[in-house]
């Protein structure tokens, strides 16, 4: 166990709730998204798989930026590519052959691209690719999978913090959970002839049951319907074609954001050529930071060094092995809970029915053993190039010893009394 003060975290935080909705630029960041006065606030540096708070304690990092980072912190070929691109500047009145560079090598390497937008954010990209969608099909409906981002057609699907969203919008978004094809037939029976797109994440962490994303797919075109792919998370982490190569499927659009640059902000919006070529004199999506050059710098690098490194093969191998290592030791320790998802992808779940009933108190209880040791994960796993097998094999000892605690809770009668910090909460409900 290390001693660990985070003093001076808490003391920004009290500034930052002070300064910030919600405290922060991202909810998911916050301490109430991890385990108040458990977990650090602020991180001020990082460099491989490592990163160090403003306290100056040193952690081995999975939840990497929620993702973005895929090669590591301070790698070398991104970081020089954005300096020497610094040099020149960062973004101009007129257009930047930069931005030719890139878009060449996204077509070379991803089978949906044909035209495309650059955006900043993942929410900006779905926003752009439900508006080509109901351009080129001239509809209103969307029937969406998980969490798509932040704006109103998406965010009107949820419980929590509806402010400011007009309720007219709602009527026109439509849920449905992975693998539930039986549902999206059912929308487009009640809603003929309305329904612009399906948009869904082309995995999160269940594998697609019985052909599912070919299903969709077809499922969407005989209804006159386009099949959106949300690669905000997967895209460039699973494959540097996307989890669409991985799957062999081919969407009309697809939407990229967090892994295309390793940590520097830039997204985009990908599409067919008989959608982008029809919609292109009709939609308005301009910004003015899109071909910002700095972004577009380390997105090059970034592909290259996946051209020319085992960069997919490393993520793969290293996830893999931690799903078998996590399962084997929860499977002696005797404890209800498994590693699942796709080794880029990693996430845990409790298959115990009395854990089951307090499960975001015990999930609370791991995440903060895994603190207290020095292991930093926002329940799911995101390896990168740059974790080591010494980075591995401390994490699973530090799992283990987390499991044994939670066990021990478990079996106390009385688990909140292991619970030293705030229990993470819902962010959206």
């Amino acid at each position: 166990m290390r001693n660990r003060y985070l003093d001076k975290s808490y003391e920004l935080w009290e500034k930052g709730k002070s300064l910030f909705l919600g405290g922060t630029q991202l909810y998911s960041k916050a301490p109430y998204a991890h385990i108040e006065g458990i977990y650090p606030a602020y991180i001020e540096r990082g460099k491989n798989a490592h990163v160090w708070d403003v306290d100056g304690n040193e952690y081995v990092d999975w939840e990497m930026a929620l993702g973005p980072i895929v090669l590591g912190w301070g790698y070398e070929r991104v970081d020089q590519a954005v300096i020497d691109q610094l040099k020149k500047g960062m973004t101009f009145s007129q257009m930047s052959p930069i931005e030719i560079e890139y878009g060449e090598l996204l077509r070379k390497h991803v089978p949906s691209v044909y035209k495309m937008r650059f955006l900043k954010t993942g929410s900006g990209a779905t926003e752009a690719a439900i508006r080509i969608a109901r351009a080129y099909t001239g509809r209103k409906t969307i029937i969406r999978g998980e969490y798509h981002g932040w704006h109103d057609w998406t965010a009107s699907g949820e419980k929590a913090r509806q402010g400011g969203i007009l309720p007219e919008i709602r009527p026109f978004i439509k849920k449905f959970e992975y693998n539930e094809l039986d549902k999206v037939e059912g929308y487009f029976k009640e809603f003929p002839d309305q329904i612009a797109a399906v948009i869904t994440e082309p995995v999160i962490l269940e594998p697609p049951k019985d052909d599912f994303l070919n299903r969709l797919k077809t499922l969407c075109h005989e209804n006159g319907a386009l099949l959106i792919f949300d690669e905000v998370v997967s895209g460039f982490r699973f494959a540097i074609g996307g989890a669409q190569t991985t799957f062999n499927v081919t969407p009309d659009l697809t939407t990229f954001g967090k892994g295309m640059a390793n940590g520097m902000p830039l997204s985009a919006v990908v599409g067919i050529q008989e959608i982008m070529d029809r919609v292109d004199p009709s939609v308005f999506i301009s910004t003015t930071f899109g071909g910002e050059a700095l972004s577009l710098a380390a997105a090059i690098a970034l592909i290259k060094e996946m051209e020319e490194q085992p960069v997919h093969q490393k993520i793969w191998d290293l996830g893999n092995h931690m799903i078998h290592g996590f399962n084997d030791r929860a499977k002696r320790i005797g404890l209800g809970m498994r590693a699942k998802g796709y080794a880029p992808r990693v996430s845990f779940e409790f298959d115990d029915a009395v854990i089951l009933r307090k499960a975001w108190l015990y999930k609370s209880i791991f995440m903060q053993e895994c603190a207290k040791r020095g292991v930093l994960l926002g329940w799911c796993l995101f390896p990168c190039y740059t974790h080591t097998q010494e980075d591995a094999d401390f994490t699973l000892q530090v799992f283990e010893e987390a499991m044994m605690v939670v066990k021990r809770a478990v079996e106390s009668g009385h688990p909140e009394k292991f619970l030293e910090g705030k229990s993470t909460t819902a962010i959206l409900g």
